[in-house]
């Protein structure tokens, strides 16, 4: 039209007027409809590639997800001990690095996928649009899931740490208590010979008897600490814990008997001869 308009305007000038108007909304509207189509095809073209990159980035994004989700799911039990404790909150702060890491990654999934399911007809309409939005659904899950198993992870890590402190501070605080007795009952080893020697040897035997049945409470004390420590741990066996429990046990009926059989002696009228049975004894 863009050829025979002008020619047909010169052979009739008369019309020429409509003429000219006609090839000119006819050049105008296909200029419109190629611009169009242009942008279409521009559309599509992104459209399609959004759509690879999508499919090409969600599954594996999914499987890593599943693969962090699937270990908070089933951690390890905890330590009983502050140290390795700490390396397991280290442990378990990397999960949050990890997640960091795909976070652009994520958000882009998120972003792509919405925007193809915003072209379509509708997850309800679209096959296409509705297993897109069931990919975006199962990755926001996992993704929360993991936010709240890890942040989980962490206080509970948190509040058997502070019981392990505890625990651990009073264990070596009554058994360096159990130790400074042991020391004590040593010096009445020697029973005197005089009189006021022995008075005031039993006297200290007495007292360090006392000491020691007051330290009852406080093995009792650490005791429960143990069995709570053990219940935090999801392990109701430590063998750690145990043995720690046993081996301060162990000390305190020590002492107590040798306490017992130094005081025996210190009551009785001293002479060398029983000073060397008492020695004797301390020494097995």
């Amino acid at each position: 039209m863009n050829k025979t308009g002008p020619q047909l305007l010169e052979l009739s000038p008369g019309e020429g007027f409509s003429i000219q108007e006609k090839y000119v909304a006819a050049d105008t509207l296909y200029s419109k409809i190629k611009e169009d189509v242009k942008k279409r095809a521009l559309a599509l073209d992104e459209a399609i590639s959004q759509c690879t990159q999508f499919h090409d980035k969600i599954d594996p994004t999914l499987e890593s997800l599943k693969r962090i989700v699937e270990r908070l799911r089933q951690p390890p039990s905890i330590s009983a001990e502050v140290e390795k404790i700490k390396e397991q909150i280290s442990e378990n702060k990397n999960v949050s690095v990890d997640l960091e890491k795909l976070q652009p990654v994520y958000e882009t999934l998120k972003q792509r996928g919405e925007e193809m399911i915003a072209r379509s007809e509708g997850a309800d309409k679209d096959i296409s649009a509705k297993a897109v939005q069931d990919k975006l659904d199962q990755m926001v899950l996992i993704w929360e899931d993991i936010q709240t198993l890890t942040e989980e992870r962490e206080a509970k890590l948190l509040d058997v740490m502070e019981l392990a402190e505890k625990f651990w501070c009073d264990h070596m605080a009554l058994v360096a208590t159990i130790k400074d007795t042991q020391d004590f009952i040593r010096e009445l080893e020697g029973p005197g010979v005089d009189p006021s020697v022995v008075k005031q040897q039993q006297e200290a035997a007495e007292a360090a008897k006392e000491e020691i049945d007051g330290l009852q409470e406080e093995l009792e004390a650490v005791v429960s600490l143990g069995s709570e420590l053990r219940a935090a741990c999801g392990e109701p066996d430590k063998p750690i814990v145990n043995k720690s429990i046993d081996e301060v046990w162990e000390m305190q009926m020590l002492t107590s008997d040798k306490l017992d059989a130094c005081s025996a002696e210190i009551d009785i009228s001293p002479c060398p001869q029983q000073i060397l049975k008492i020695k004797i004894l301390w020494q097995k």
